[in-house]
């Protein structure tokens, strides 16, 4: 009878020990999340060490990784654009952009548990390390530059004046992968989704046209033509842009509106 309870516990023992290595085995890897945001519209391949997620919205988000060093990929088709190296803070969640005149940078890290943590400011970008540039796609300049000097790190409203130039315009594939994430768009919602993605984009006149076409409204379509000046690389054909108005108010607010900028 001794033996038999003798036996019961050790198994008790092994399987509460098993228990105990499962629990403390996931622990390392529970609620280590990277979420990185790109412009909208150019369809892009995101791997994460061994996980990966393709679309064009402009939104990739990982969840359940390895805390550590994690290597950030980023593909156009079987280009490779972009590589960069991480560090993972676990029970954190750490905010990237990857922005075609910016670069690549971490905007935030936030917890997503309670409990002790490592503080998620321990990893800034300046403790980032990117790949030998021989490790790059040889195109990988047409979506990210060099990263922002000493000189362009400037408040929002210096960086959004920098000027933009022919050779970054979207190709008609990007265009064509934008103007599908706005018809995937609730037509209520459209405008509200130019507003927070337009700016992230570079474009000529003919392409913005293309844009307007999307709105059915005369309202909605001077509010797009407003954001369009700000990002637009040949302000010089605008004109053409006034000519899809077809009141005279119309045109006149969007002419003072672009005057006044």
């Amino acid at each position: 009878m001794k033996e038999a309870f003798k036996a019961m516990k050790t198994r008790r023992l092994i399987i509460l020990s098993a228990l105990l290595a499962t629990l403390s085995g996931s622990r390392a890897f529970a609620d280590v999340e990277f979420f990185l945001e790109t412009p909208v519209g150019n369809r892009l391949t995101v791997v994460v060490n061994d996980q990966s997620i393709t679309n064009a919205t402009g939104r990739y988000r990982f969840f359940d990784l390895m805390p550590g060093r994690a290597q950030v990929a980023v593909y156009q088709g079987r280009s490779l654009m972009f590589r960069q190296v991480v560090m993972l803070n676990p029970e954190t969640r750490t905010m990237a952009m990857l922005h075609p005149q910016y670069g690549f940078r971490i905007q935030k890290t936030i917890p997503v548990n309670t409990g002790e943590m490592n503080r998620p400011e321990q990893y800034q970008p300046d403790q980032m390390r990117q790949l030998p540039d021989e490790q790059v796609h040889s195109e990988g300049n047409r979506l990210l530059p060099p990263p922002l000097t000493k000189e362009k790190t400037e408040p929002a409203e210096r960086i959004g004046e920098t000027q933009r130039t022919p050779e970054e315009v979207m190709n008609a594939d990007q265009l064509e992968q934008y103007l599908k994430a706005i018809q995937r768009t609730p037509k209520e919602k459209r405008l509200d989704f130019m507003q927070k993605t337009l700016e992230k984009q570079v474009f000529n006149v003919q392409q913005l046209l293309e844009m307007l076409k999307q709105f059915d409204t005369a309202k909605e379509k001077l509010e797009v033509a407003k954001l369009g000046w700000n990002s637009v690389v040949d302000r010089s054909n605008f004109e053409t842009v006034y000519d899809q108005f077809s009141f005279d108010s119309d045109r006149k607010e969007l002419r003072d509106y672009c005057e006044g900028m």
